[in-house]
C-alpha cells in the first residue's frame, strides 16, 4: 500500500504515566502493520509513556490539559486542543482510552469524517466514585456513546454493565480481552530479590514476600492490603514467621500510604520498592501476588502474575473473575 494511502490513526489516552491503560496503548500503537497505518499517539503529562512511544518512533502529541480529576476550565482547554488536533492531523480513526478522554475526544470529534472506537478499561460509574459522581460519569458516558461507532470492553463484566445500565446499544458493544505477548521475560526469583530488594535483599532473601503493583490510587486500595498486612503480621501465628510485604509503584496516595504503615509501625515490614520499568520482570520475587483493587478492567499485572507462576489473591472486581477461578487457579 502506497505511502499516502495508510489509514490514520490516533490514539487518545487520558495520563501518560504508566498503568495498565498505557499499556495497552503502546501495545497497540507499536503492534499496528506500519505499511497499512500511521500511527499516532496523544495523552496528557509527560509521563514513560512518551519515551517509550519515542523509541518506538511512534508520533506523539502532548496535552498537558488533559486531567484526570474533572476542572471545567482544563476540560475546556483540552477539548479544544483535541478539536484543534483532528481537523490538523486528519485521522481516518480516532481509539479513546479512559473515560475522561473518551468523552472530550468523541465530542471533538463530532461532525467530523472520523470513526471513533472506545476501549473501556474498567467502568468509570462503578466504585470507588461517590454516588454523585458514578450519575455524573454514567450520564456522561451515555450521552457520548451515540459519537462513538465502536465501544470495545476488556472484560465480559463491563460489557454486561453497560448493557444493564442501558449506556449504548448492544450491537456497539463488543468484548475484547487483554492478552500478552509471548515469552515474557521473568527474572529468576534469587535474582529478581536481589534488583528489587537492592540494600534490603540480605536482610529478606529468605523471607515470604507478599507482592504487589500498581499505581496508587483509590481504586487500587493499598490501604485494604496494609490493613490485611497488619493483621496478618500481628497474629501469633504469623509473628515468628518470616513474612514481608511488598509494593512496587508510584501515585498520588503515595505519602498517605507510608505515613499510615509509619503509623502502624511496620516500616520495616511493609515495603514501598518504587515504580520500577517492565516491573513484570520482578514478578517471581513474590511468594504471592496480591491486587485488593475495587476496579479493574482485565489487569495485565494478573495475566503476567499468572505467566509468570505466582500464586494470586485478588478482588472479586472487574473481569477478574474472567480469569481466576476461586480455589482453582487462585483466591
Amino acid at each position: 500500500m502506497e505511502q499516502n494511502k495508510r489509514k490514520k490513526v490516533l490514539i487518545l489516552i487520558t495520563q501518560s504515566s504508566l498503568g495498565g491503560a498505557q499499556k495497552y496503548v503502546f501495545d497497540l500503537a507499536t503492534g499496528l502493520d506500519k505499511q497499512k497505518y500511521e500511527v499516532a499517539v496523544a495523552a496528557g503529562g509527560d509521563g514513560e509513556l512518551f519515551e517509550r512511544l519515542k523509541t518506538a518512533d511512534i508520533q506523539i502529541f502532548k496535552r498537558k490539559c488533559l486531567k484526570r480529576p474533572i476542572f471545567p476550565p482544563c476540560d475546556i482547554e483540552a477539548y479544544l486542543k483535541l478539536k484543534k488536533l483532528f481537523i490538523e492531523w486528519q485521522p481516518d480513526i480516532l481509539h479513546l482510552n479512559s473515560s475522561k478522554v473518551s468523552i472530550l475526544g468523541s465530542l471533538a470529534a463530532r461532525n467530523l469524517p472520523i470513526k471513533v472506537v472506545y476501549t473501556v478499561h474498567g467502568s468509570v460509574f462503578q466504585p470507588p466514585f461517590s454516588s454523585l459522581m458514578s450519575k455524573l460519569f454514567l450520564w456522561l458516558e451515555k450521552w457520548t456513546a451515540k459519537y462513538k461507532n465502536k465501544i470495545i470492553c476488556v472484560s465480559e463484566n463491563d460489557r454486561q454493565l453497560w448493557l444493564k445500565y442501558n449506556v449504548a446499544p448492544a450491537e456497539k458493544l463488543v468484548t475484547i480481552h487483554n492478552g500478552l505477548k509471548e515469552n515474557l521475560d521473568f527474572l529468576p526469583k534469587d535474582e529478581a530479590r536481589k534488583e528489587i530488594l537492592g540494600n534490603a535483599y540480605e536482610k529478606f532473601k529468605n523471607y515470604q514476600i507478599v507482592g504487589s503493583i500498581g499505581y496508587f490510587y483509590p481504586d487500587k486500595n493499598l490501604e485494604t492490603l496494609i490493613k490485611a498486612a497488619n493483621l496478618i503480621l500481628n497474629t501469633l501465628a504469623s509473628k515468628d514467621k518470616k513474612i514481608v510485604f511488598a509494593v512496587i509503584g508510584s501515585g498520588p496516595q503515595e505519602e498517605s500510604l507510608k505515613l499510615k504503615v509509619k503509623s502502624l509501625k511496620l516500616t520495616d515490614k511493609i515495603l514501598f520498592l518504587g515504580a520500577v520499568p517492565e516491573a513484570h520482570k520482578y514478578l517471581k520475587a513474590f511468594d504471592v501476588f496480591a491486587m485488593p483493587s475495587v476496579k479493574e478492567g482485565l489487569p495485565y499485572a494478573i495475566l503476567q502474575a499468572m505467566a509468570g507462576g505466582t500464586p494470586i489473591i485478588a478482588s472479586d472486581v472487574g473481569g477478574i473473575p474472567e480469569m481466576i477461578t476461586d480455589n482453582f487457579n487462585g483466591f
